[in-house]
C-alpha cells in the first residue's frame, strides 16, 4: 500500500507539470541523466542559445504550488520567469526552487551560483548582472529582492554599479527584504522581515531594520 501511494503522489505531481516545456528544456540544455528541470504552468523561460545552464544533481523547478497547497483555491494567477541573457550562466548543484511567482533574471556575462537544497518563495527575486552565490539549505521568504547592482550610474562611477552578492549555508531571509551589491551574508544568519541589506552580516547572527544591524548573535534556526 505504501509503494501504491507513492506511485500516485509521484503521477499527481507529474501531471501538474508543464510536460511540453519540461521537455523541451531537458533536451534543449542537454541536461545529464542525474539532473531535471520541472516547469509548472504559468511559467516563462527565456535561455539564449549562447547561455549556460549546468545543474548537477539535483532538479530545478519553476513555479512550483501553482495547482497544488492553499494556493490551489486562490483566484490569483502567480507567473514565474527565467531569463539567462548571451553569456549568462546558471551553475547548480542539488535541487532549487521557484514558488508561485517567483523569478530569477541573469544578464549578459553574469554568473549565478545556487548550491542546491534552498528556495525561492512567493514573488521573490534574484536579479544577477555580474555574480550571485547562494549556500545550501537556505530559505528565502515572500517578496524578497537579491541584486548585485544599481543599474543606474551614480556620481559617472561606473565601476561602482555592480558588486557580488554571496549568502552563506542554512541562511533564513525573511519576508519583504532587500539585500543590495556587495554584501556577503554569513552561514546561519537570520534576516528579519522588511530589513534592508546594504553592508554584510556575520555567520550566525539575527539582523533587522533599515539598514540591518545586528540584534543578537549566535542564533540557530531550523526547517519545520
Amino acid at each position: 500500500m505504501k509503494v501504491w501511494n507513492k506511485i500516485i503522489k509521484k503521477l499527481m505531481l507529474i501531471t501538474n507539470y508543464d510536460l511540453t516545456k519540461c521537455l523541451y528544456w531537458y533536451i534543449r540544455l542537454r541536461l545529464p541523466r542525474c539532473s531535471s528541470f520541472h516547469v509548472y504552468p504559468h511559467s516563462i523561460i527565456d535561455i539564449d542559445k549562447d547561455a549556460i545552464v549546468d545543474i548537477e544533481n539535483g532538479e530545478l523547478a519553476i513555479n512550483v504550488g501553482v495547482n497544488v497547497g492553499w494556493f490551489k483555491s486562490r483566484n490569483r494567477r502567480y507567473i514565474s520567469e527565467l531569463r539567462v541573457l548571451k553569456g549568462g550562466n546558471i551553475v547548480q548543484r542539488g535541487d532549487f526552487q521557484l514558488n508561485n511567482g517567483a523569478s530569477i533574471y541573469v544578464g549578459e556575462g553574469a554568473k549565478l551560483v545556487l548550491y542546491g537544497y534552498s528556495l525561492l518563495n512567493t514573488n521573490s527575486t534574484i536579479n544577477c548582472f555580474q555574480y550571485i552565490e547562494i549556500g545550501k539549505g537556505c530559505a528565502i521568504s515572500d517578496n524578497v529582492s537579491i541584486c548585485d547592482s544599481d543599474s543606474h550610474i551614480l556620481n559617472n562611477e561606473k565601476d561602482k554599479v555592480s558588486a557580488p552578492v554571496i549568502i552563506g549555508n542554512n541562511v533564513w531571509i525573511g519576508k519583504n527584504v532587500t539585500i543590495l551589491k556587495g554584501v556577503t551574508i554569513g552561514d546561519g544568519a537570520v534576516v528579519g522581515a522588511g530589513s534592508v541589506v546594504v553592508r554584510s552580516i556575520p555567520a550566525g547572527c539575527l539582523v533587522v531594520g533599515n539598514p540591518a544591524r545586528v540584534i543578537k548573535e549566535n542564533v540557530t534556526w531550523k526547517w519545520k
